[in-house]
């Protein structure tokens, strides 16, 4: 009969409750990740930004959102991910493509007018071989 030694029981349990706390936001709370990276803010936070949370639709299979807010690269979102982030208020564009890109998808924009205060949530989904913001 195979017994595992007490100790190396605790460690494994110490090291699985450590990687969920660290998953959940818990030890560091207000840190997200996109792509195994964490997510750059636009603008510091201060009353004048709104919010935005980029969710993805489950249509998208394993294809990676490939995120660019103002001209600027910002995240890769892999399947199951998410982003936030913090904008200045005032007017951004929003662009997508897809990743793999191998039916040759022009990138998607979004135009979007940030309120302070306001929190703008939008899903991520597949329009014919383009990646759309909605």
């Amino acid at each position: 009969m195979h017994h595992n030694h007490p100790c190396l029981q605790r460690r494994f349990f110490l090291v699985l409750l450590a990687t969920a706390a660290l998953a959940s936001g818990a030890i560091f709370p207000g840190t997200a990740f996109a792509a195994g990276k964490k997510m750059a803010e636009m603008a510091p936070k201060s009353a004048d930004t709104g919010h935005l949370v980029i969710l993805r639709s489950a249509n998208l299979g394993q294809t990676i959102i490939d995120l660019s807010i103002d001209g600027k690269h910002m995240a890769n979102i892999n399947f199951n991910g998410h982003y936030e982030t913090d904008l200045s208020a005032g007017q951004h564009v929003l662009r997508t493509l897809p990743v793999p890109n191998r039916e040759q998808a022009r990138p998607s924009e979004k135009r979007l007018t940030v309120v302070q205060g306001r929190t703008y949530k939008l899903t991520a989904f597949r329009s014919d071989v383009a990646i759309v913001l909605r």
